[in-house]
């Protein structure tokens, strides 16, 4: 069954339209945009085997396609991928993506593909549409299934020199335990302890790289399990500068599909 027979939208053929994907830990959404207007959006749960996960990302872009000629597909990935092969190196909660030849096969589906980390895509929402606008120096983190980042620098996404720049999650706080371990919604800990370990997190980021704004994202500031004007108090509590200490540290306001449309700004 056509995942899209609702979506038979007549759109002009001059516009250009492409399909961005959010594929996430739990949930996978998928967007058609064509500038800043979202023509339609889908979310599926996220498949736990590799079979299972391929099959859906086939029937999400040939659907799609047979609503309106796409010219390009971005993917946000949440991990690790060399960029120059389209390899998915390492994805911590989708670890059977790890080695997945990525490129070689949405490249069966579509001639224009672009692949990027879940959160650099984040980031390019952000810059385009969000709380980043006009800024140059930026931190973005997204608290969902696992914890990651991305940064701005100059007013371009830094992705480090293998790609991996942003992995904010394997941050260890205390113990050996990391942030990851310490600020998702599966840790054992209580709110109060989770909201002081993400705090520290953010505190550290800022004392090592001083951003104008912290934006924090992911589906546990969207849906509300985490506080994050509470975050920035315990933050600001360890921030070395005081000049630092008024760093802005707001919630995504792009909502749920920020990420995949974000995904579409990869070209």
């Amino acid at each position: 069954r056509n995942l899209l027979e609702s979506c038979q939208t007549n759109i002009p053929k001059t516009m250009k339209i492409y399909l961005g994907i959010d594929i996430g830990g739990t949930k996978t959404k998928a967007v058609l945009v064509s500038g800043s207007k979202v023509l339609k959006a889908v979310t599926f749960k996220t498949p736990k085997t590799k079979v299972r996960f391929l099959a859906l990302l086939g029937v999400i872009i040939n659907d799609f396609k047979k609503t309106s000629k796409i010219d390009g597909v971005g993917i946000g990935f949440p991990g690790m991928i060399d960029f120059s092969s389209g390899i998915v190196l390492r994805a911590p909660n989708l670890s059977f993506l790890n080695g997945w030849r990525a490129l070689a096969f949405l490249k069966k589906f579509s001639r224009r593909v672009a692949l990027g980390n879940d959160l650099q895509c984040l980031l390019l929402a952000e810059q385009k549409f969000g709380a980043l606008k006009k800024k140059r120096n930026a931190l973005v983190l997204g608290v969902g299934t696992g914890i990651c980042g991305a940064i701005l620098i100059d007013g371009k996404a830094y992705r480090g020199k293998n790609g991996s720049a942003g992995e904010f999650g394997h941050m260890i706080i205390e113990r050996n335990s990391t942030l990851e371990k310490l600020g998702t919604k599966s840790t054992p800990l209580t709110q109060k302890k989770r909201i002081e370990a993400l705090g520290v997190g953010i505190a550290n980021l800022i004392n090592a790289l001083d951003p104008e704004v912290v934006v924090l994202g992911g589906g546990a500031v969207i849906d509300g399990h985490v506080n994050v004007l509470k975050i920035a108090s315990h933050a600001r509590k360890h921030i070395i500068s005081p000049a630092a200490r008024k760093t802005k540290i707001v919630p995504t306001r792009l909502g749920v599909f920020a990420q995949a449309k974000g995904a579409t700004l990869l070209f």
